[in-house]
């Protein structure tokens, strides 16, 4: 019962210095919630060009083929500054999902979203919410 109560002490202040510092048991997290705010980032940006290619008179299609390569390049950026075990475990999942350790290719979106360009365009630039939801503590909402 005692170890239970010091822990339930203790554990705030520990998860807190990793939340300032970046330096405690939750050390981890914190850095893939920074790693998933950079990337989330890098989705607004696109949000940003997919606008300003539609404005320009693009056509969705050639958005799309330029937009979901663009995705994954960026996932592998981000990625790059995550522990390896990390990677190999998202990359596992899109490998089983996507057949592609990165991501969705063009043809899987075309696919998936029924040949569509417009919500393959619309796709490229979503995030998936239950990891997000894992950050919320850590984003600046």
């Amino acid at each position: 019962m005692r170890r239970l109560v010091v822990t339930l002490l203790l554990l705030p202040g520990l998860f807190g210095l990793s939340l300032w510092t970046g330096i405690g048991p939750a050390d981890d997290w914190v850095n893939n919630c920074q790693v998933r705010q950079s990337y989330l980032d890098r989705l607004e940006a696109m949000e940003v060009d997919i606008n300003r290619l539609r404005v320009q008179g693009r056509s969705e299609q050639e958005i799309a083929r330029l937009m979901v390569p663009r995705r994954n390049e960026a996932k592998a950026l981000v990625r790059s500054k995550m522990k390896a075990k990390d990677v190999r475990k998202l990359e596992e999942r899109n490998r089983a999902r996507y057949g592609n350790p990165q991501g969705p290719s063009i043809d899987w979106m075309w696919a998936r979203h029924g040949g569509n360009w417009h919500d393959i365009v619309e796709a490229s630039t979503e995030s998936n919410a239950f990891y997000d939801i894992s950050c919320i503590p850590w984003f600046d909402i």
